[in-house]
């Protein structure tokens, strides 16, 4: 709470109030409704700010402005419950309603509005001096309104507001000075020390000063422990130092002098002693090494490690708590071993052995008797697909964004300007769409802060509303609509299974398949809509539909507003590919492929079948060549975000995963035959 009020109001303080365990449970909030906040919080875009107004104390004087505010961002979520899903455009006091917020979500949403509107009162009572006294008021009252009356865990911080508030006067202070003084005192609480019990007792030096033990550890003696720290601006006696103040790196000398007198059986100091990036030993820090090298000349031998000289009393240990070293007599210590630790002994033990190159048996789920079309493509894009995504259940979607910035975006990510661009083109192909459809499009993501202000967000809205112009009439010049375009719905009945998808079809031309894929961009993207454009071709061949070839649109990756080619003529801005079926494959072929991979399809379900790249390729005519293109797979940054990662992990063995050549054969000599194209063309010809 001292952290959020007064402050920009981040994303990250302000669900560090309302998602803390005292707060959910006064509210009755569970983790799924912290995730209706998550995604909520994020298709809203919140910054920082509870307002527009407020964000002056910051430097953003313009009250008008209140994109990325939590207040806009709520309305437009509690709206988007409200209202059913439609074109954006401004309601009720000229906010757009959040689309996909379901009425089930109003439940979720009205206690984070409530702990907003607690936190908010807090919040405009910054604006003003006031008296200590009724600063810890509204502190308390804010504290019992989020985490409830009855918490017996409030006990700590009531105790620090009342200390504060009865030598307090009645002379006004900002809110500031109060935060500082409460935050220093709560992060310097501690209780009363339980001493002489046998407990392993945790202190700074200062509180046990002296005070005698069997042992005692000085832990993380380091530059960062002992460096001089500036020093606060209202002390006086820092501001000025004089003959005669205290020095504080002589009372670190006397603080690690008494913790010695004070040991009766032994003393530990643990440092870091080698560098984490090149393992290099670094140099002890001053009051340390003064104390390594008067020991030595009290007649403690010096060894030898590594070519460097070192005292005997210092300890070089493994990095690792599972080290075998540290489980060895005469390694680290001598005549003993350095741990103790069962758990850590019993782990050092199967890292040090060979690990076993048995293939994991596959779950072996029961046989589907229904496969959808965009499965099956995902699935001859890479086999891995059906055990990770179906089995497992593992979404392997990486989300990198981190912590939010409390900071107005000036920039879309590419997540982001997709959504759009998909949201812009499901409205811009509508049945009837508005003649300004474009420009009341722009004027009202850029009202709701969907797109970046002040101008940064032009060049996407140009990008996203450009591409769809131009995706429509390069249709149009092929003799296709896409306002035309159907799904139609077929099943093909295979014996054992079914398989059912939608087909994409152009009313306009009853020959054509018409794939309106944006994000195909590079040859990889397009790799996935190829085989679903072939699937689809495939589907509609076996099910007797006069169907030659599949169009699919995507935007070209060189194209941008106003971009241009080396002769200085426009760059295109959509791309156009066109995949079609070998001539030999008629309903009979079709019906027969489809069963095949329908089968593969299955057995990929119950076992996992990684590429690894071209390796799977490579293993059918050549082992050691296999084992190279392993290595190479492998070594590459992209294994980190490949499903065969997720799977058998970054630095998996070849002999591990392929160990069982002929099963690995039997699978992949049909998969590969069956998800052939013709080299640099859009051909399908299975071989």
């Amino acid at each position: 709470i001292l952290a959020v009020s007064g402050s920009r109001c981040g994303v990250e303080d302000m669900l560090a109030v309302a998602t803390h365990p005292l707060v959910q449970a006064h509210f009755g909030c569970d983790d799924d409704a912290g995730e209706v906040w998550r995604r909520c919080i994020e298709r809203t875009r919140i910054r920082w700010g509870l307002d527009g107004p407020r964000r002056g104390r910051d430097g953003l004087n313009q009250p008008d402005l209140t994109a990325h505010t939590w207040w806009l961002g709520l309305e437009r979520m509690l709206l988007g419950a409200a209202v059913p899903d439609g074109f954006p455009e401004p309601v009720l006091g000229g906010v757009v309603p959040l689309t996909g917020v379901d009425t089930a979500d109003i439940e979720a949403l009205a206690p984070l509005v409530s702990i907003v509107g607690i936190v908010d009162e807090l919040d405009r009572a910054v604006a003003e001096d006031r008296p200590v006294a009724d600063w810890c008021d509204r502190l308390e009252l804010t504290l019992l309104r989020l985490a409830g009356d009855e918490s017996d865990e409030l006990e700590a911080a009531l105790r620090e507001l009342d200390a504060l508030r009865q030598p307090a006067t009645d002379v006004p202070v900002p809110f500031h000075d109060v935060k500082t003084i409460l935050s220093g005192s709560l992060a310097a609480a501690v209780g009363r020390q339980p001493l002489r019990t046998g407990a392993i007792t945790a202190t700074s030096m200062i509180p046990l000063r002296g005070v005698p033990f069997r042992v005692i550890c000085v832990a993380g003696f380091d530059e960062e422990a002992v460096a001089p720290r500036d020093g606060d601006s209202d002390d006086l006696v820092e501001r000025q130092r004089l003959l005669g103040d205290m020095d504080q790196r002589v009372d670190i000398r006397r603080s690690l002098l008494d913790c010695l007198l004070a040991a009766e059986d032994q003393l530990i100091i643990t440092c870091t002693g080698m560098s984490v990036a090149t393992n290099a030993t670094l140099p002890l820090v001053t009051p340390l090494a003064e104390f390594v090298e008067f020991v030595g000349r009290h007649g403690v031998p010096s060894v030898e490690r590594m070519g460097e000289e070192f005292s005997g009393i210092e300890v070089f240990h493994p990095r690792h708590a599972c080290s075998r070293q540290n489980f060895v007599s005469d390694v680290v210590r001598p005549q003993t071993p350095w741990s103790h630790d069962r758990a850590a002994c019993h782990t050092a033990a199967a890292l040090g052995a060979k690990p076993a190159n048995d293939t994991a048996a596959g779950i072996a789920p029961p046989p589907r008797s229904l496969i959808e079309l965009k499965p099956l493509a995902a699935f001859m894009a890479d086999p891995l697909w059906p055990y990770v995504r179906e089995t497992l259940a593992i979404n392997p979607w990486w989300d990198n964004a981190g912590v939010t910035p409390a900071t107005i975006p000036l920039e879309l990510s590419k997540r982001e300007q997709r959504e759009l661009r998909d949201d812009f083109l499901r409205q811009r192909l509508a049945a009837n769409p508005p003649p300004a459809l474009a420009a009341e499009w722009a004027e009202a993501v850029q009202a709701d802060g969907e797109v970046p202000i002040w101008g940064f967000g032009e060049t996407a809205v140009a990008e996203i509303t450009g591409f769809a112009a131009a995706v429509i009439e390069q249709a149009s010049e092929e003799g296709l609509s896409l306002q035309q375009r159907e799904t139609e719905m077929v099943r093909l009945d295979l014996g054992e299974v079914q398989l059912a998808g939608g087909i994409e079809r152009s009313t306009s031309d009853e020959k054509t398949l018409l794939l309106l894929r944006p994000e195909a961009m590079t040859s990889s993207q397009f790799n996935q809509p190829k085989y679903l454009a072939a699937t689809q071709l495939l589907m509609a061949v076996a099910a007797g539909l006069p169907v030659e070839r599949a169009v699919v649109l995507s935007q070209h990756e060189k194209w941008s507003p106003g971009a241009v080619d080396g002769k200085g003529n426009p760059r295109k801005a959509v791309q156009q590919r066109t995949v079609t079926l070998d001539a030999g494959i008629d309903k009979g072929e079709a019906r027969r492929l489809l069963t095949e991979l329908a089968r593969l399809y299955q057995l990929a379900a119950a076992q996992p079948f990684g590429c690894f790249g071209k390796t799977a390729e490579t293993l059918l005519t050549d082992i050691d060549g296999a084992r190279r293109a392993f290595a190479t797979f492998v070594g590459y940054d992209g294994n980190a975000r490949s499903l065969e990662a997720v799977v058998h992990g970054l630095q998996p063995e070849f002999d591990a995963v392929f160990g069982d050549t002929a099963a690995a054969a039997a699978f992949f000599d049909p998969f590969v035959r069956l998800t052939h194209f013709v080299p640099r063309k859009y051909i399908y010809q299975p071989r």
